[in-house]
C-alpha cells in the first residue's frame, strides 16, 4: 500500500478522522500531531495491505470492515485471522524491519483503516514518551490475547471454532466468503457445511 499526505473526503472517512482528535485522553500537542501525521483512508474490496515477503512500514487501525489474514502453503492459501472494527493490526516497530512477513491482509470488504507509518511512530515516540510505554502495554496485552486465542483455537474441534466465530465476529458472515472461513476453521467447504447443517439441526431441537 502506498503512504500518501491526503486523506479521503468521503464523509464517512471524515468522521473517523475527527474520532482520532477529539477525545479528552490526548493533550492538544498530541491532537496536532495526530492531526497532521495519521492517514485514514477507504480501502477497497480486494486491496492488501500487506503482502507475504514484503517488510511491514506501518501499523493499521480499522473503523470498517474485515481484513483477512493468511499465508500460502503448497500454493493454498491458509486463512489465520479476521481482523474487524476495532481491531489493530500491528507489531513491535523495533523488530518490523528485521523479517520480511509471513502473512498477507487482504481487504475482504470495503473497508476504512488510519494508517500509522513507524517513520511517524517513531517521532511519536520521541516528542511524546509517555504514549510510548501506552503502546507498549497495548501491544503486550494484543500479543496474550494472541497466544490464548492460539491456545483455545489448538485444543478445540472445527465446530467450536465455527460456534466461536459466530459469537466473537459475527460480522464476518455478512463479508467473508464459506471457503476461506473453511480455511480458518481447517476443514474443506463440504465440512463446514456438515457443521452448519448439524448447528442448525441442533438449535431446532433446542
Amino acid at each position: 500500500m502506498k503512504f500518501d499526505n491526503t486523506t479521503d473526503l468521503d464523509q464517512e472517512v471524515l468522521a473517523f478522522r475527527k474520532s482520532l482528535i477529539s477525545n479528552d485522553y490526548n493533550t492538544q500537542e498530541e491532537k496536532d500531531f495526530f492531526a497532521d501525521k495519521i492517514f485514514v483512508k477507504k480501502v477497497k474490496k480486494g486491496e492488501f495491505l500487506l503482502r507475504e515477503g514484503q517488510f511491514l512500514k506501518a501499523s493499521y487501525h480499522l473503523f470498517k470492515g474485515c481484513i483477512r489474514e493468511y499465508y500460502l502453503k503448497d500454493g493454498e492459501e491458509k486463512t489465520v485471522e479476521f481482523y474487524t472494527a476495532g481491531d489493530s493490526l500491528t507489531v513491535d516497530v523495533n523488530n518490523a524491519h528485521r523479517l520480511p512477513s509471513a502473512v498477507s491482509w487482504e481487504c475482504v470488504s470495503e473497508s476504512i483503516i488510519s494508517i500509522f507509518t513507524f517513520e511517524v511512530e517513531r517521532e511519536m515516540f520521541r516528542r511524546f514518551p509517555r504514549l510510548e510505554s501506552m503502546c507498549r502495554m497495548e501491544i503486550e496485552k494484543q500479543y496474550s490475547n494472541y497466544k490464548t486465542e492460539v491456545n483455545n483455537y489448538l485444543s478445540s474441534s472445527p465446530g467450536e471454532r465455527y460456534e466461536n466465530l459466530m459469537k466473537t465476529k459475527p460480522e464476518i458472515f455478512q463479508f467473508v466468503p464459506q471457503y476461506h472461513i473453511a480455511s480458518y476453521l481447517g476443514v474443506k467447504p463440504e465440512s463446514l457445511s456438515r457443521i452448519r447443517s448439524r448447528l442448525r439441526t441442533s438449535s431446532t431441537y433446542k
